[in-house]
């Protein structure tokens, strides 16, 4: 939970100045290989993709149900339905990258723009408890059970054992322990 937020200009203006001294120091960055650098933004791509919703979901598509975490959008929703929204936002992520790699990317901010009302067409498709779990504001985080669920001390003192019960349980019990005094034998009578 989010006390407060104390905003600081240090961290910025620092940022500012080693971006400016990368700046100068092309010179000796151009001496890195090609390599080196595909490699470190391929590390850095990769996991950063670690925690992402639409990733997860993707690899729970090819994991046995068995295996799924207890997130929201796995318990709330059935697996071919999640499967569903996530080939929706595929064909989404792929709309954008076509538009994107083709000479239509001046229009590349109108296609974002539409997947607002992409997303409000889901509305059909989806309802509204579904599309929370999918990418609602609790989306992702872990799922507790415990709305419906009672606990068994409780809901065993709701249980009234009156004369009227055909065999309550501590009669029952009793009476295990009177069963030596019925066959003639000593015990309580």
């Amino acid at each position: 939970k989010v006390i407060g937020v104390r905003d600081q200009r240090l961290t910025a203006t620092l940022v500012s100045i080693m971006i400016g001294c990368s700046v100068l120091l092309a010179p000796i960055l151009k001496l890195v290989p090609f390599a080196v650098l595909f490699g470190v933004f391929l590390y850095m791509g990769v996991s950063g993709m670690n925690g992402v919703q639409f990733f997860d979901r993707l690899t729970l598509c090819f994991m046995p149900v068995k295996h799924h975490p207890n997130v929201s959008y796995v318990k709330k929703v059935k697996t071919w339905r999640m499967v569903l929204f996530t080939v929706f936002q595929g064909l989404g992520l792929v709309t954008l990258w076509v538009v994107k790699s083709t000479p239509a990317a001046l229009a590349f901010p109108f296609f974002v723009v539409a997947m607002i009302p992409y997303r409000i067409f889901l509305k059909f498709i989806f309802t509204a408890c579904e599309l929370d779990a999918l990418d609602g504001a609790q989306a992702g985080k872990d799922y507790e059970e415990t709305a419906g669920e009672l606990d068994f001390y409780e809901t065993a003192n709701d249980c009234p054992i009156t004369p009227a019960t055909q065999m309550p349980l501590h009669r029952s019990l009793m009476g295990l322990v009177n069963i030596p005094a019925m066959m003639g034998g000593k015990g309580k009578s």
